[in-house]
């Protein structure tokens, strides 16, 4: 008779302790669900601008330039901003390929750190866009003393800077958006405590 009322004093808690680990799987299944969509969605439009972009700047650079005079800087801006962005286009088409696709095989362990390399990637990318635009304005300083072609470096030059310093803004852009979902991201990972089972490494998740 005792253990009988033992049983029944057992099998609420035994029953609360199975809903609460419920509940902590559940809101951390949430929490990264919104995070990794939130991630998709920051690079899916990243990838639409630099695309429309690309596109547009090659729509614009070859109708003009169907009418620049052979020798004017014009023509090799122009031609400049073509085959700049025929790169930018090619990257952007490849983005949103990898972009749509599913990744619900993906652990959170992946996801995250493909999170902190894109965030490593785009600084990086940061660093090279400044140094376009350096490269453009000592093209166009080399132009003044240039014997053969000034105008062609004067037209590459202005065409790096304008690239960029698009692409300076649209990676630094980018980084802040992926920042402002990674501070979300580290809010719930506080709560996550990593621990031993008897089937290997498992999650603690804290609800607080």
């Amino acid at each position: 008779m005792k253990s009988l009322r033992m049983r029944y004093f057992f099998l609420p808690l035994f029953l609360l302790s199975l809903y609460v680990v419920w509940a902590q799987s559940d809101t951390f299944s949430q929490d990264f669900k919104k995070f990794r969509f939130q991630y998709k969605k920051n690079n899916r439009v990243g990838m639409w601008i630099l695309g429309s972009w690309a596109v547009g700047n090659m729509l614009a650079s070859g109708a003009v330039l169907a009418f620049a005079k052979p020798q004017d800087e014009s023509k090799y801006f122009y031609q400049m901003n073509i085959m700049w962005n025929t790169v930018n286009l090619g990257l952007a088409g490849l983005g949103l390929y990898q972009n749509y696709q599913s990744d619900e095989m993906l652990t959170w362990q992946s996801v995250l750190a493909e999170h902190h390399q894109m965030q490593k990637i785009l600084l990086f990318n940061a660093g090279l866009d400044v140094g376009y635009i350096m490269t453009g304005f000592f093209l166009k300083e080399k132009a003044k003393t240039a014997q053969k072609l000034p105008e062609r470096l004067r037209g590459w030059g202005k065409s790096l800077i304008l690239q960029g310093a698009f692409l300076l803004a649209f990676d630094v852009g980018l980084t802040i958006a992926h920042s402002k979902n990674g501070s979300k991201m580290q809010k719930f990972l506080e709560k996550v405590q990593i621990t031993s089972t008897e089937n290997g490494i498992g999650l603690i998740y804290f609800l607080h």
